[in-house]
């Protein structure tokens, strides 16, 4: 197997070698801004290297400065699915890239290093790997973080050779979108620390660059977000904070006060610094106002009295406590990055009364989210981006409700990303972060394609990316009949058009035999796969299991009385599908099995 299908998201450029590059023992060093990367790769590759975690390696400034050069280039082969070729391993002396910095005893030497001159967008990387060693080159600390995560995505493709290696390579690589990230943005059962801890860990494999904090039944986040964070719950954060600035994930904190604030009052706006105040101390550095969810007029008199009452005016009051927010909190203390905030007119692409006052009021500095042309959306065009920063006069972020559940929590969505533009030359687009499941492990289905998404838009192949993403994520492949029947998207479309299709089949008088192979198929889904991700999706397999069996005796009735139950047997199976709460192609199997029993009477 081709050693990028290890590799998510998709490289710009690669070559790849033949012959393998021994990591057994390797030594790892790197320049002090390197040290996330150097890090990340001891902790992956101690166990098999033979290297301690904390062993001493960190060249000095000046080591790096006079270290050899990367060779030549290769010639790239630029293309729309990471593209590929075979290379013979060079001989000596004909021509083949020049040596690489290493040549310690004991094994193969890694070195990282960051150089901002390298011709390299940001967070951008290099990374060859030949006879003489591995060198990762970064345009900044992500990307040589990120070239090292390459290299631990490589080293997981099998080999009968070596414990760990991975095949010659020379990758050049930067991403498309500059934000991509998560959201944490859902109604439901919150994620739990361990849940968010692995997910920043996730996020950081995958070159996912932000996670956001805002889940909505936190209440310190939206009801109760004039109050402070216990001291527990504030040094969870503070955990968080952390895992993510080794990850180089962006850490942005939310606050919804929407639901009760006077906007014009000063000691309001001064109550949502003071909560800032708590968070900046364990080290956030980035935030963001959400007013999503709540009503559109002015709910309290000294708000009305201030913005007025026409049509659109909270959105004055929401960009003046933006503006407030930014210039007396944000500004004098140095923040780094803007404001983003959330407006209460989030979705669609026209043009309203409060998105004109927003565009007129809103300080042009702050990003504004959006959803897309509805709440929840099928397909996202990059007309409907242009359209939309246009109408809110500021460049947007795409807050993409996929593959979040909280609508209908019958329903897990393990599929791939589908239907957004992937030409977006010129379109006012920051990024992407996408809003997970109340299923943290079982998300990462889908957020591994948004990353290959945002990363190299042009590469971009949701079936590829699935497959890709079904390989890394443990319990998924062992469970792929659910994942495969749990993969439609938008919500509203059908479950499984596949399966769709064979049921009409069969009732047109079609052969009965490739529907009884994939109702088998999802009949003996394992019920003691390990993992998060088959826990969180084991009351889905249940179900779909039950369903199938339902599917199963019908078709037996189909074929004649010999062959199963009769109708009652059929009924029987069908109630116990229908019983489950969790939903498994009860749009599809359950009006073809009563099909068959008016048939059959």
């Amino acid at each position: 197997m081709d050693a990028l299908e290890w590799l998510v998201p998709c490289p710009k450029k690669a070559i790849i070698g033949r012959s393998h590059v021994d990591l057994t023992a390797c030594r790892i060093q790197g320049t002090p801004a390197a040290t996330n990367a150097v890090t990340a790769l001891r902790a992956a590759l101690a166990a098999v290297s033979g290297v301690p975690t904390d062993a001493p390696g960190l060249a000095s400034p000046a080591r790096a400065a006079t270290g050899a050069a990367l060779p030549p280039a290769p010639e790239e082969v630029p293309g729309t699915s990471a593209a590929t070729s075979t290379l013979a391993r060079p001989e000596a002396g004909d021509g083949g890239p020049a040596a690489l910095p290493g040549g310690l005893p004991g094994g193969t030497v890694v070195e990282v290093r960051i150089d901002g001159e390298a011709g390299l967008p940001p967070e951008g990387y290099t990374l060859t790997a030949g006879p003489q060693g591995v060198v990762i080159v970064g345009a900044d600390a992500a990307g040589a973080f990120y070239g090292a995560q390459t290299l631990l995505a490589l080293a997981e493709a099998p080999c009968d050779e070596h414990p760990v290696c991975v095949q010659e390579a020379d990758v050049r690589d930067w991403p498309d979108l500059p934000l991509r990230g998560t959201i944490e943005g859902f109604y439901g059962t919150p994620w739990t620390h361990a849940d968010r801890m692995e997910h920043l860990r996730f996020s950081g494999r995958h070159k996912l660059n932000a996670y956001v904090y805002a889940p909505k039944d936190d209440p310190f986040h939206r009801e109760r977000w004039r109050e402070p964070y216990p001291e527990e719950e504030l040094a969870r954060l503070g955990e968080l904070v952390a895992e993510a600035a080794a990850r180089h994930v962006r850490f942005v904190f939310a606050l919804s006060p929407g639901l009760s604030m006077v906007y014009s009052d000063p000691a309001e706006r001064a109550a949502l610094r003071a909560k800032a105040e708590q968070v900046w101390d364990v080290g956030v550095r980035e935030f963001a106002l959400l007013f999503d969810d709540i009503p559109p007029e002015l709910g309290h008199e000294p708000d009305r009295t201030a913005f007025g009452t026409e049509e659109g005016a909270s959105a004055s009051a929401h960009a003046a406590v933006c503006r407030d927010f930014a210039e007396e909190f944000l500004a004098a203390r140095g923040a780094e990055r803007p404001l983003t905030m959330v407006p209460t007119d989030y979705a669609g692409t026209g043009r309203t009364a409060y998105r004109d006052r927003l565009a007129a009021e809103l300080p042009r500095d702050v990003l504004v989210w959006w959803t897309g042309s509805d709440v929840v959306v099928g397909r996202i065009t990059a007309y409907d981006m242009t359209a939309a920063a246009a109408s809110y006069g500021h460049r947007v972020a795409l807050w993409d409700n996929f593959p979040v559940n909280d609508f209908d929590f019958s329903r897990v969505f393990l599929g791939p990303l589908v239907g957004r533009a992937t030409e977006l030359d010129d379109v006012p687009l920051e990024g992407i972060t996408a809003n997970p499941m109340v299923q943290a492990a079982a998300s990462r289905l889908a957020l591994t394609t948004v990353a290959d998404y945002a990363w190299h838009l042009a590469a971009y192949d949701p079936a590829r990316s699935h497959e890709r993403a079904v390989r890394l994520v443990p319990g998924a492949t062992e469970l792929l009949p659910l994942v495969e029947a749990c993969s439609s998207w938008p919500p509203g479309d059908d479950q499984s058009p596949a399966m769709t299709a064979l049921c009409a089949a069969v009732l047109e008088g079609g052969s009965q035999e490739r529907l009884r192979a994939e109702l088998a198929r999802l009949a003996g889904l394992p019920t003691d796969v390990p993992g998060r991700f088959a826990a969180e999706v084991a009351r889905w397999v249940r179900a779909a299991r039950d369903m199938a069996e339902a599917g199963l005796a019908a078709l037996d009735l189909l074929a004649g009385p010999a062959s199963g139950g009769g109708r009652t047997a059929v009924e029987e199976a069908l109630a116990r599908a229908e019983a489950h709460e969790a939903n498994v192609l009860r749009g599809v199997i359950p009006p073809f099995v009563r099909t068959v029993l008016e048939r059959a009477a």
